[in-house]
């Protein structure tokens, strides 16, 4: 049996009816950049999320960046952040030159709330949590601390759409949430997306211009801005996707229980989250011994399954050659990159196939 990680010409199969009309709407109009459907999805959006304000860009990293510069984070302030990140998370706060500060990450994957404040000095000015996998991280402990200590929250939620805390989602415990539309992820665009959520009118307007060549009218530029705009195309896909979301998720969230009940037997660490985590499943991920050679006879049995991520980004040459003498204390984030392993769960799978990556799985440990 063939049980590919991720099948997106099937994604599109399933809303290409609904699509079309929407895409050649936007082409007969002639409004590539501006048409209506782009405000319309980040309204949708705001209500959603239960935010004051969105909006859109180029991608989840030039949403991490400008939020950065929009909250006055600077050359010379430090960030706290995690290293089992994708690169994109440290290379938004080496952009614009502050400092990264690496933490360790607990048995979830995620930051270490109780690390963070022993890594706070004089010039840290804000910290970054990544909601990696669709869990969101413990935003309410977060949002204590940056209160005690007067500092900004951005959260990376390019993973975590659709992902709750209690009652929370991504931007409601924050300054600002950043997310990715990358084809990958739930809420997915055919080619690169992002958006910014945040209930700071200050900082929507600044980012808003800052997208945009800094204009304030179509030939006035107060400052020299970036072009980051997300395109009416894409917004029309994502408006279709949009309405499929929660099916999506439930579809996600039942192979996910399918995974758990079959893995239960076995010698192999599935997903941990805390029970008031709404896992949104972007990923689900393992660990499991050995986890190379299990990989390679997963390929060979026809299952196809990703790491994320097999390198950390305080290992990485665009971060060793920057800094070489850096070193930090994270032994978890170490042992578990050894033994992570993402296994298929998108929404085009059924259950006979997540059986059988399971039984796979059985038969190896």
């Amino acid at each position: 049996m063939k049980v590919p990680y991720v099948d997106l010409g099937s994604q599109w199969l399933s809303i290409r009816d609904r699509a079309l009309p929407k895409i050649s709407e936007v082409l007969e109009s002639g409004m590539y950049l501006e048409h209506p459907i782009i405000k319309a999805l980040e309204e949708r959006i705001a209500i959603r999320l239960g935010v004051k304000y969105t909006t859109s860009v180029n991608s989840g990293t030039d949403a991490l960046i400008f939020s950065l510069v929009a909250l006055g984070v600077t050359r010379g302030d430090e960030v706290i952040t995690v290293p089992n990140s994708y690169i994109a998370s440290v290379a938004a706060i080496e952009h614009i030159g502050a400092t990264t500060v690496f933490i360790d990450v607990g048995p979830d994957h995620l930051i270490d709330t109780d690390l963070i404040e022993e890594a706070i000095t004089t010039r840290t000015k804000a910290i970054m949590p990544v909601h990696l996998e669709g869990k969101m991280a413990n935003m309410v402990a977060i949002n204590q601390i940056a209160k005690k200590h007067g500092l900004l929250i951005i959260e990376d939620a390019a993973q975590a759409f659709g992902s709750k805390l209690l009652d929370h989602q991504p931007g409601n415990l924050s300054d600002v949430a950043c997310f990715s539309f990358h084809p990958l992820k739930n809420l997915n665009a055919a080619g690169d997306g992002g958006l910014i959520a945040t209930n700071n009118y200050e900082l929507i307007e600044k980012v808003n211009r800052m997208k945009n060549h800094g204009q304030v009218s179509r030939n006035i530029s107060h400052n020299f801005g970036f072009v980051s705009r997300l395109d009416s195309i894409q917004a029309a896909i994502l408006s279709i996707k949009l309405d499929d979301l929660d099916s999506t998720i439930i579809c996600r969230r039942s192979f996910a229980n399918q995974y758990e009940e079959n893995l239960a037997k076995y010698n192999i660490q599935i997903p941990v989250f805390s029970s008031g985590v709404f896992h949104s499943y972007h990923l689900y991920v393992i660990e499991i011994d050995n986890r190379d050679s299990v990989q390679e006879s997963l390929i060979s049995a026809g299952v196809e399954t990703k790491i994320h991520y097999p390198v950390l980004i305080t290992d990485q040459i665009s971060y060793t050659s920057k800094y070489p003498d850096k070193k930090w204390n994270i032994p978890v984030a170490k042992k578990q990159k050894e033994r992570i392993l993402s296994l298929p769960i998108h929404q085009n799978l059924n259950l006979s196939q997540i059986d059988y990556v399971s039984d796979q799985l059985g038969n190896l440990v």
